[in-house]
Protein backbone atom coordinates (compact mmCIF):
# COMPACT_ATOMS: atom_id res chain seq x y z
CA UNK A 1 0.00 0.00 0.00
CA UNK A 2 0.95 3.46 -0.63
CA UNK A 3 1.34 6.19 1.88
CA UNK A 4 -1.85 8.48 2.35
CA UNK A 5 -1.70 11.62 0.96
CA UNK A 6 -1.27 13.37 4.64
CA UNK A 7 1.66 11.76 5.35
CA UNK A 8 3.43 12.12 2.10
CA UNK A 9 2.76 15.83 2.65
CA UNK A 10 4.87 15.87 5.86
CA UNK A 11 7.32 14.11 3.53
CA UNK A 12 7.34 16.05 1.15
CA UNK A 13 8.26 19.16 2.77
CA UNK A 14 11.19 19.63 1.55
CA UNK A 15 10.20 19.30 -2.12
CA UNK A 16 8.02 22.41 -1.84
CA UNK A 17 11.14 24.28 -0.59
CA UNK A 18 13.23 22.66 -3.69
CA UNK A 19 10.74 23.27 -6.51
CA UNK A 20 10.73 27.14 -5.43
CA UNK A 21 14.51 27.65 -5.87
CA UNK A 22 14.09 25.58 -9.36
CA UNK A 23 11.29 27.17 -10.64
CA UNK A 24 11.70 30.88 -9.79
CA UNK A 25 8.89 30.97 -7.35
CA UNK A 26 7.94 34.57 -6.68
CA UNK A 27 6.62 34.59 -3.32
CA UNK A 28 5.57 38.32 -3.44
CA UNK A 29 2.59 37.94 -5.90
CA UNK A 30 0.84 34.63 -4.79
CA UNK A 31 1.67 32.08 -1.67
CA UNK A 32 4.32 29.00 -2.15
CA UNK A 33 3.17 25.91 -2.71
CA UNK A 34 2.67 23.81 0.29
CA UNK A 35 3.27 20.22 0.68
CA UNK A 36 -0.22 19.18 1.21
CA UNK A 37 0.13 21.12 -2.67
CA UNK A 38 2.48 18.56 -4.00
CA UNK A 39 0.99 15.77 -2.40
CA UNK A 40 -2.04 16.39 -4.19
CA UNK A 41 -0.67 16.56 -7.41
CA UNK A 42 1.02 13.51 -7.48
CA UNK A 43 -1.39 11.07 -7.10
CA UNK A 44 -4.56 10.65 -9.92
CA UNK A 45 -8.05 10.43 -7.84
CA UNK A 46 -9.05 7.19 -7.53
CA UNK A 47 -10.60 4.71 -10.69
CA UNK A 48 -9.78 7.49 -12.90
CA UNK A 49 -8.50 6.61 -16.51
CA UNK A 50 -7.81 8.57 -19.62
CA UNK A 51 -9.45 8.52 -22.37
CA UNK A 52 -13.11 7.04 -23.85
CA UNK A 53 -13.88 3.17 -22.98
CA UNK A 54 -13.59 2.69 -26.82
CA UNK A 55 -10.30 3.83 -27.11
CA UNK A 56 -7.19 1.18 -29.06
CA UNK A 57 -5.79 2.10 -25.04
CA UNK A 58 -8.51 1.05 -22.99
CA UNK A 59 -9.65 -2.25 -24.82
CA UNK A 60 -8.82 -5.69 -23.48
CA UNK A 61 -7.70 -7.99 -25.90
CA UNK A 62 -10.15 -10.86 -26.81
CA UNK A 63 -9.19 -14.11 -26.65
CA UNK A 64 -9.71 -14.87 -30.17
CA UNK A 65 -7.36 -11.79 -31.35
CA UNK A 66 -5.33 -12.78 -34.46
CA UNK A 67 -1.73 -12.74 -34.11
CA UNK A 68 0.93 -11.03 -37.08
CA UNK A 69 2.11 -13.83 -39.65
CA UNK A 70 5.58 -12.55 -38.22
CA UNK A 71 4.87 -12.93 -34.40
CA UNK A 72 7.77 -14.88 -33.91
CA UNK A 73 10.17 -13.20 -35.65
CA UNK A 74 9.05 -9.76 -34.62
CA UNK A 75 9.54 -10.72 -30.76
CA UNK A 76 12.76 -12.83 -31.45
CA UNK A 77 14.06 -9.19 -32.42
CA UNK A 78 11.98 -7.51 -29.56
CA UNK A 79 13.47 -9.33 -27.19
CA UNK A 80 17.13 -9.97 -27.95
CA UNK A 81 17.92 -6.47 -26.79
CA UNK A 82 17.72 -6.62 -23.06
CA UNK A 83 15.65 -7.34 -20.02
CA UNK A 84 12.29 -5.60 -19.51
CA UNK A 85 13.10 -2.56 -16.56
CA UNK A 86 11.07 0.33 -16.00
CA UNK A 87 12.36 3.68 -16.57
CA UNK A 88 12.24 5.91 -13.57
CA UNK A 89 13.33 8.35 -12.36
CA UNK A 90 14.95 9.18 -15.27
CA UNK A 91 13.84 9.38 -18.71
CA UNK A 92 9.70 9.14 -18.29
CA UNK A 93 7.30 11.17 -17.82
CA UNK A 94 6.57 13.93 -14.55
CA UNK A 95 2.91 14.12 -14.24
CA UNK A 96 1.15 16.66 -11.70
CA UNK A 97 -2.84 16.41 -11.44
CA UNK A 98 -4.25 19.69 -10.78
CA UNK A 99 -7.23 21.70 -11.05
CA UNK A 100 -6.71 24.01 -14.13
CA UNK A 101 -9.23 27.09 -12.97
CA UNK A 102 -7.15 27.30 -9.82
CA UNK A 103 -3.70 26.94 -11.39
CA UNK A 104 -1.55 30.08 -12.41
CA UNK A 105 -1.28 30.33 -16.45
CA UNK A 106 1.93 31.08 -18.16
CA UNK A 107 2.15 31.70 -21.45
CA UNK A 108 4.40 29.19 -23.43
CA UNK A 109 6.54 29.07 -26.18
CA UNK A 110 8.41 26.79 -28.58
CA UNK A 111 11.95 26.46 -28.61
CA UNK A 112 11.76 26.02 -32.28
CA UNK A 113 9.57 27.96 -34.47
CA UNK A 114 7.02 26.46 -35.94
CA UNK A 115 7.25 23.28 -33.74
CA UNK A 116 3.81 23.16 -31.23
CA UNK A 117 1.02 21.25 -31.36
CA UNK A 118 -2.12 21.77 -30.54
CA UNK A 119 -2.59 24.64 -27.80
CA UNK A 120 0.17 25.48 -27.34
CA UNK A 121 0.30 28.37 -29.81
CA UNK A 122 3.46 30.62 -28.85
CA UNK A 123 2.13 32.83 -26.59
CA UNK A 124 -0.61 30.46 -25.39
CA UNK A 125 -0.89 30.66 -21.38
CA UNK A 126 -1.68 27.11 -20.08
CA UNK A 127 -2.46 25.96 -16.82
CA UNK A 128 1.44 25.06 -14.65
CA UNK A 129 1.89 24.88 -10.68
CA UNK A 130 5.20 26.97 -9.55
CA UNK A 131 6.77 22.91 -8.23
CA UNK A 132 6.76 21.20 -11.84
CA UNK A 133 9.59 20.21 -12.48
CA UNK A 134 10.61 17.73 -15.34
CA UNK A 135 12.07 14.13 -14.85
CA UNK A 136 16.08 14.29 -15.12
CA UNK A 137 18.97 13.96 -16.86
CA UNK A 138 18.97 17.49 -18.34
CA UNK A 139 19.14 17.36 -22.15
CA UNK A 140 17.18 14.32 -22.00
CA UNK A 141 13.12 13.91 -23.47
CA UNK A 142 12.16 15.66 -19.86
CA UNK A 143 8.45 14.92 -20.52
CA UNK A 144 6.26 16.77 -18.52
CA UNK A 145 2.34 16.46 -18.59
CA UNK A 146 -0.34 18.86 -16.43
CA UNK A 147 -3.13 16.85 -16.17
CA UNK A 148 -6.70 18.23 -15.29
CA UNK A 149 -8.70 15.11 -14.78
CA UNK A 150 -12.10 16.79 -13.94
CA UNK A 151 -11.64 18.77 -17.11
CA UNK A 152 -10.09 15.96 -19.22
CA UNK A 153 -7.22 18.36 -20.53
CA UNK A 154 -4.14 17.51 -20.31
CA UNK A 155 -0.60 19.80 -21.54
CA UNK A 156 1.88 18.08 -22.37
CA UNK A 157 5.53 18.66 -23.25
CA UNK A 158 8.86 17.44 -23.89
CA UNK A 159 11.98 19.15 -22.60
CA UNK A 160 9.66 21.66 -20.54
CA UNK A 161 11.57 24.58 -18.49
CA UNK A 162 10.65 27.54 -17.19
CA UNK A 163 11.97 31.06 -17.14
CA UNK A 164 12.76 31.96 -13.65
CA UNK A 165 12.97 35.60 -14.35
CA UNK A 166 10.03 36.14 -16.44
CA UNK A 167 7.88 33.11 -15.53
CA UNK A 168 7.47 32.00 -18.98
CA UNK A 169 7.82 28.39 -20.28
CA UNK A 170 9.96 27.14 -23.32
CA UNK A 171 9.62 23.33 -24.76
CA UNK A 172 10.85 21.65 -27.51
CA UNK A 173 7.44 20.39 -28.39
CA UNK A 174 3.81 20.88 -26.40
CA UNK A 175 0.09 19.73 -27.24
CA UNK A 176 -2.74 19.60 -25.06
CA UNK A 177 -4.49 16.75 -25.18
CA UNK A 178 -7.96 15.78 -24.65
CA UNK A 179 -8.72 12.68 -22.18
CA UNK A 180 -12.21 12.23 -22.72
CA UNK A 181 -11.81 11.27 -26.91
CA UNK A 182 -9.96 8.06 -27.66
CA UNK A 183 -6.24 9.55 -27.01
CA UNK A 184 -5.52 8.84 -31.10
CA UNK A 185 -4.76 11.83 -33.37
CA UNK A 186 -5.56 11.68 -36.77
CA UNK A 187 -2.43 9.96 -38.83
CA UNK A 188 -0.31 12.83 -40.12
CA UNK A 189 -0.99 12.45 -43.87
CA UNK A 190 -4.85 12.80 -43.08
CA UNK A 191 -4.72 15.57 -40.94
CA UNK A 192 -5.63 18.97 -42.54
CA UNK A 193 -2.68 19.87 -40.30
CA UNK A 194 0.04 17.99 -39.10
CA UNK A 195 0.80 19.55 -35.79
CA UNK A 196 -2.64 18.31 -34.95
CA UNK A 197 -0.97 14.48 -35.27
CA UNK A 198 1.95 15.30 -32.99
CA UNK A 199 2.32 14.94 -29.59
CA UNK A 200 6.21 15.14 -27.43
CA UNK A 201 6.75 11.27 -28.76
CA UNK A 202 7.78 10.63 -32.10
CA UNK A 203 4.87 8.18 -32.38
CA UNK A 204 2.15 10.76 -31.64
CA UNK A 205 0.80 9.26 -28.97
CA UNK A 206 -0.13 11.06 -25.79
CA UNK A 207 2.20 11.11 -22.62
CA UNK A 208 -0.65 9.76 -20.17
CA UNK A 209 -1.40 7.02 -22.44
CA UNK A 210 -0.05 3.89 -20.82
CA UNK A 211 1.87 5.10 -17.59
CA UNK A 212 2.33 3.10 -14.67
CA UNK A 213 0.55 5.44 -12.34
CA UNK A 214 0.50 5.80 -8.69
CA UNK A 215 -3.27 5.29 -8.29
CA UNK A 216 -2.87 2.02 -10.15
CA UNK A 217 -0.65 0.18 -8.18
CA UNK A 218 -2.20 1.22 -5.05
CA UNK A 219 -5.29 -0.43 -6.21
CA UNK A 220 -4.00 -3.07 -7.57
CA UNK A 221 -4.99 -3.13 -11.08
CA UNK A 222 -4.13 -1.29 -14.01
CA UNK A 223 -6.85 -1.33 -16.78
CA UNK A 224 -5.07 0.03 -19.78
CA UNK A 225 -2.13 -0.89 -22.60
CA UNK A 226 0.89 0.15 -21.16
CA UNK A 227 3.56 2.35 -23.38
CA UNK A 228 6.44 0.56 -24.17
CA UNK A 229 9.41 1.46 -25.81
CA UNK A 230 13.38 -0.84 -26.58
CA UNK A 231 16.12 -0.27 -28.80
CA UNK A 232 15.61 -1.27 -32.46
CA UNK A 233 11.67 -0.52 -33.55
CA UNK A 234 10.98 -0.18 -37.13
CA UNK A 235 11.54 3.27 -38.83
CA UNK A 236 9.72 4.53 -41.66
CA UNK A 237 5.99 3.37 -41.15
CA UNK A 238 3.59 3.07 -38.10
CA UNK A 239 0.36 1.81 -37.26
CA UNK A 240 -2.33 2.88 -34.88
CA UNK A 241 -2.80 4.45 -32.27
CA UNK A 242 0.68 5.63 -33.25
CA UNK A 243 0.05 9.01 -35.97
CA UNK A 244 3.59 8.84 -37.20
CA UNK A 245 6.55 6.90 -37.74
CA UNK A 246 9.95 7.28 -36.08
CA UNK A 247 12.79 8.22 -38.78
CA UNK A 248 16.13 6.67 -38.91
CA UNK A 249 18.93 8.87 -37.73
CA UNK A 250 20.29 11.27 -41.11
CA UNK A 251 23.34 8.93 -42.55
CA UNK A 252 21.73 5.56 -41.44
CA UNK A 253 19.98 2.93 -42.72
CA UNK A 254 16.22 2.49 -42.18
CA UNK A 255 14.94 -0.61 -39.60
CA UNK A 256 12.50 -2.46 -41.88
CA UNK A 257 12.23 -5.39 -39.45
CA UNK A 258 11.45 -3.97 -36.23
CA UNK A 259 7.91 -3.31 -34.52
CA UNK A 260 6.53 -0.15 -35.86
CA UNK A 261 5.40 2.83 -33.86
CA UNK A 262 1.77 1.51 -32.60
CA UNK A 263 2.24 -1.72 -32.59
CA UNK A 264 0.72 -4.38 -29.79
CA UNK A 265 2.29 -6.91 -28.19
CA UNK A 266 0.83 -9.55 -25.25
CA UNK A 267 1.90 -11.23 -22.69
CA UNK A 268 0.55 -14.88 -23.07
CA UNK A 269 -2.70 -14.47 -20.80
CA UNK A 270 -2.16 -18.69 -19.77
CA UNK A 271 1.26 -17.71 -18.23
CA UNK A 272 0.88 -18.08 -14.83
CA UNK A 273 2.06 -14.64 -13.53
CA UNK A 274 0.88 -15.54 -9.48
CA UNK A 275 3.48 -18.41 -9.37
CA UNK A 276 6.43 -16.30 -9.75
CA UNK A 277 8.17 -14.33 -7.31
CA UNK A 278 7.12 -10.60 -8.85
CA UNK A 279 6.38 -8.22 -6.16
CA UNK A 280 2.57 -7.04 -5.76
CA UNK A 281 3.44 -4.18 -8.30
CA UNK A 282 5.19 -6.66 -10.42
CA UNK A 283 1.95 -8.43 -10.67
CA UNK A 284 -0.29 -5.76 -11.32
CA UNK A 285 1.78 -4.40 -14.76
CA UNK A 286 1.93 -8.42 -15.77
CA UNK A 287 -1.12 -8.60 -15.48
CA UNK A 288 -1.98 -5.33 -17.44
CA UNK A 289 0.42 -6.95 -20.19
CA UNK A 290 -1.71 -10.33 -20.36
CA UNK A 291 -4.93 -8.08 -20.45
CA UNK A 292 -4.20 -5.23 -22.48
CA UNK A 293 -0.96 -5.88 -24.01
CA UNK A 294 1.61 -2.76 -24.49
CA UNK A 295 2.19 -0.66 -27.28
CA UNK A 296 5.11 0.95 -28.77
CA UNK A 297 5.51 4.92 -28.51
CA UNK A 298 9.29 5.57 -28.78
CA UNK A 299 13.04 4.15 -29.42
CA UNK A 300 15.17 4.09 -26.02
CA UNK A 301 18.30 2.32 -24.97
CA UNK A 302 16.88 -0.36 -23.50
CA UNK A 303 13.36 -2.05 -23.46
CA UNK A 304 11.23 -0.60 -20.72
CA UNK A 305 7.81 0.41 -19.83
CA UNK A 306 7.46 4.20 -18.42
CA UNK A 307 6.37 4.91 -14.45
CA UNK A 308 4.75 8.63 -13.12
CA UNK A 309 8.29 10.08 -12.18
CA UNK A 310 8.07 14.16 -10.40
CA UNK A 311 9.47 14.00 -7.62
CA UNK A 312 6.58 13.32 -5.69
CA UNK A 313 5.99 10.34 -7.16
CA UNK A 314 9.45 8.67 -6.88
CA UNK A 315 8.95 9.41 -3.22
CA UNK A 316 6.04 7.72 -3.09
CA UNK A 317 7.50 4.76 -4.94
CA UNK A 318 10.10 4.20 -2.66
CA UNK A 319 9.52 0.41 -1.50
CA UNK A 320 6.58 0.25 -3.82
CA UNK A 321 7.91 -0.05 -7.30
CA UNK A 322 11.93 -0.22 -8.33
CA UNK A 323 13.31 0.19 -11.91
CA UNK A 324 14.50 -3.17 -11.79
CA UNK A 325 11.12 -4.38 -10.76
CA UNK A 326 10.86 -6.82 -13.49
CA UNK A 327 13.93 -7.46 -15.10
CA UNK A 328 14.71 -11.26 -13.36
CA UNK A 329 11.83 -12.68 -14.70
CA UNK A 330 11.37 -10.48 -17.69
CA UNK A 331 14.81 -12.10 -19.39
CA UNK A 332 15.57 -11.86 -23.30
CA UNK A 333 14.82 -15.43 -23.31
CA UNK A 334 11.14 -15.49 -20.93
CA UNK A 335 10.08 -12.60 -23.28
CA UNK A 336 11.27 -14.35 -26.72
CA UNK A 337 8.93 -17.40 -25.52
CA UNK A 338 5.95 -15.79 -23.84
CA UNK A 339 5.12 -12.55 -25.76
CA UNK A 340 3.33 -12.10 -29.21
CA UNK A 341 2.59 -9.58 -31.68
CA UNK A 342 -0.79 -8.94 -32.29
CA UNK A 343 -2.13 -8.51 -36.13
CA UNK A 344 -0.05 -5.05 -37.14
CA UNK A 345 -2.93 -4.51 -39.87
CA UNK A 346 -2.15 -1.78 -42.42
CA UNK A 347 1.40 -0.26 -42.25
CA UNK A 348 1.78 3.90 -42.98
CA UNK A 349 4.20 5.37 -44.28
CA UNK A 350 6.85 8.29 -42.13
CA UNK A 351 6.38 11.70 -41.19
CA UNK A 352 6.14 15.26 -42.12
CA UNK A 353 9.19 16.00 -44.38
CA UNK A 354 9.56 18.77 -42.54
CA UNK A 355 10.26 16.96 -39.11
CA UNK A 356 12.30 14.06 -40.22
Amino acid sequence: MLTSAPKLAAAFSILAITACAQTGFDAKTAPPPTPEDIAAAAEAPAGWRPFSADSPWNTKIPADAPLDPNSEILIEDFASHSAMAINMPVYSVATYYIDASKTPKKKVYPYFQGDFGRGFEPGTRIPAPAFAVPPLPEGSTQYLAMIDTAAGRAWEMKQGAQNPETGTWGTSFGAEVDLKGTGVATPWMMSPDVHLSASPRPSGTPLIAGLIRLDEIKAGRIDHALALAYPAPRTGSFVPPASMALEAPEGTSPNLYGLPMGARIQLDPNYDIENTHLSPAGKVIARALQEYGAIIVDQTGSTVLFAESAPAQLEAWQGVLAPDELSLLFTQEMMGRNFRVLALGEKMPGRPEAWR
